[in-house]
């Protein structure tokens, strides 16, 4: 290109805005400093390099990689029309790091050949994310840190920061929950009128703070008072939604002994009987908060058939979102009715006991657990890569054989149990009790084959039901 004004050259070289031009089939013909200073390179270096094929990678303000024809001089080219202003991602590749620019450019035709003149600005500092003092300005607990964009899919708003605090309370580490949505510590007792208004001052970019009923990795509930903020980059944009929560499981407890007490006392001094009957309706409502919360199983101290249920149900939507496989088993204490019979109910329960002890010391944190019936035990496991499931299984059986040597208190009897299980790779989870019944039907082929055994039925996506 043969640019003849002195003055125009002059102004090019010493601006402090970057200006590239280009030929009208792309190729770059013309860099002053300032934009040579910005890509790190030489002139002759960027008119050696073309398309995205040439190393080339831009982004948009949601870092969804360009297409070439979305490139501001393609456009320019294609439409024959300026554009003013774009916001558009330069990635560094070496370092992935992302530079961002305002570019314009326009069309411009000079003795029959025709130039694109971009021109940018780099703006970097004024989108850059949210500030970490910020948040710690603001910490009392933990701390979790949403995308503010897109509230309303089913996994949104995401998650891209979480402190050890929530991963120490709840047990997902920090890799299971970037990328999810904060819903992932909600269940059945959520109240959904409070994250009804939270979804609602997201909506609005407003401030709001609630107490919600949470649910940890292995489903225990908790408490916790959640003060959530947007987050706003330089030029006024909420870009970020930051959560600092608190667990307040034991101030709540004690609040409501409190507010309970206190009641009581009002009472008592107005009318003996009304202080009766509201007493029984506090005890009624009481009951009913109690059998809600009752997730674990008095004898065995391991959790019920309710909160097994909520583990599986996290468990198989958890393994269908990142396509993981799930193994469902049932276990069932071989002869027990026998075994009442002949040592009598203490006896049993002791039995009992020990098989869950044992099962609560082999499986993992993260795996599902349970007492579903009398002496009948549930469990499920998410398996994120290649794992023999049958080997699993045996492990489980063989362990629990060696409980008769390990405890006294069962006089040598010898304890076994039968095992059904379902392996699926390709977890649906509209499909949960079908997966369930088809390790019940496994334990039953189990039993009916001579009992201290497992058996074990296999799906993946491609194949049919196998049976072990």
């Amino acid at each position: 290109m043969k640019i003849e004004n002195v003055n125009l050259i002059n102004l090019l070289e010493h601006a402090h805005i970057g200006v590239v031009i280009h030929s009208w089939d792309s190729q770059i013909v013309y860099v002053n400093p300032a934009a040579m200073k910005l890509f790190k390179t030489s002139l002759e270096r960027l008119q050696n390099r073309h398309l995205v094929e040439d190393g080339w990678e831009l982004v948009d303000r949601q870092n969804r990689r360009l297409h070439p024809d979305e490139y501001p001089v393609n456009k320019v080219t294609s439409l024959n029309v300026s554009i003013t202003d774009e916001i558009i991602g330069l990635v560094n590749e070496d370092s992935g790091e992302i530079c961002w620019l305002s570019v314009s450019a326009y069309p411009e035709k000079s003795e029959g050949a025709g130039f694109v003149v971009v021109y940018f600005t780099e703006i970097t500092e004024k989108i850059a994310a949210f500030s970490f003092l910020d948040i710690v300005q603001s910490a009392q607990d933990m701390i979790i840190v949403t995308e503010a964009k897109s509230i309303e899919g089913p996994l949104s708003p995401k998650i891209i920061y979480v402190n050890d605090a929530i991963c120490k309370l709840t047990g997902y580490s920090r890799e299971e929950l970037i990328g999810e949505t904060p819903r992932i510590f909600q269940g059945t007792l959520t109240d959904k009128e409070s994250t009804s208004r939270i979804h609602c001052a997201l909506a609005e970019n407003k401030p709001i703070t609630e107490t919600l009923l949470n649910y940890t990795k292995t489903g225990t509930p908790y408490w916790v008072e959640m003060s959530i903020f947007p987050l706003k980059n330089q030029l006024d944009e909420v870009t970020h939604f930051a959560s600092v929560e608190r667990d307040v499981s034991a101030v709540k407890f004690h609040a409501e002994q409190l507010n309970n007490r206190n009641f009581e006392l009002k009472s008592i001094r107005e009318n003996l009987e009304d202080l009766v009957n509201q007493r029984t309706r506090e005890l009624r409502n009481v009951n009913v908060k109690l059998e809600k919360l009752a997730y674990f199983d008095p004898l065995t101290d391991i959790p019920n058939r309710r909160a097994f249920e909520e583990a599986l149900d996290k468990s198989t939507h958890f393994a269908h979102r990142h396509g993981y496989s799930l193994l469902i088993g049932i276990a069932d204490v071989d002869h027990f009715k026998k075994l009442n019979d002949t040592f009598g109910h203490a006896f049993g329960d002791d039995v009992l006991v020990a098989v869950a002890k044992s099962m609560k010391q082999f499986f993992r944190q993260e795996d599902g657990i349970g007492r579903v019936g009398g002496e009948e035990f549930a469990f499920c496991m998410v398996l994120p890569g290649s794992h023999e499931a049958i080997d699993i299984l045996e492990r489980l059986r063989k362990r629990v054989e060696l409980i008769s040597s390990s405890l006294p208190a069962l006089k040598g009897y010898d304890v076994t149990i039968s095992i059904g299980a379902y392996y699926v790779s390709g977890v649906n989870p509209s499909e949960t009790k079908e997966m369930v019944s088809i390790a019940d039907e496994a334990l039953y082929r189990a039993k009916r084959e001579g009992r201290n055994r497992v058996s074990l039925v296999m799906k993946d996506k491609t194949e049919s039901n196998l049976v072990n």
